[in-house]
């Protein structure tokens, strides 16, 4: 669902600037207060976002980017909560994205770098999710 990417550094940062695409906001990153994650509502002017690291595990994150998800989609009408799993593929491919899988109630882009990605150093996990406004579907019955 989301590209992992695992780097090696001698030492692990508590923060990266991470580059991201100019028009896919808002962007989910690393909480430098403690939450897992927190919304970014617009990247630098230089097309970039900081993430800070978080000691929870790829799941975690990925659990608390769909509770974020569905609770601003649902106040902000971004229609990410849909009836059937045909709904959700139909929305989707509605907006460009052909090719998707679906995985426990939750359609998504079968390209993994659509979303963002869940950068690994060390013992932390820096996420950076874009496009989750327009790249994610739940399944709601």
């Amino acid at each position: 669902m989301i590209e992992i990417l695992r780097l090696k550094k001698s030492k692990t940062p508590l923060v990266l600037e991470v580059d991201v695409p100019p028009l896919c906001k808002p962007l989910l990153v690393g909480d430098p207060k403690g939450g897992v994650l927190k919304w970014v509502e617009t990247p630098s002017k230089r097309n970039t976002v900081l993430t800070w690291g978080q000691e929870c595990s790829i799941e975690e994150s990925l659990a608390r980017m769909v509770s974020m998800v569905i609770e601003r989609g649902r106040v902000e009408g971004w229609g990410v909560e849909q009836p059937t799993l045909a709904s959700a593929v139909e929305r989707l491919q509605s907006l460009g994205i052909r090719e998707v899988e679906s995985r426990e109630g939750i359609v998504f882009p079968k390209d993994p770098s659509f979303l963002g990605s869940m950068i690994l150093i060390g013992d932390r996990l820096f996420p950076v999710l874009h496009n989750v406004r327009r790249g994610v579907c739940i399944v709601k019955p």
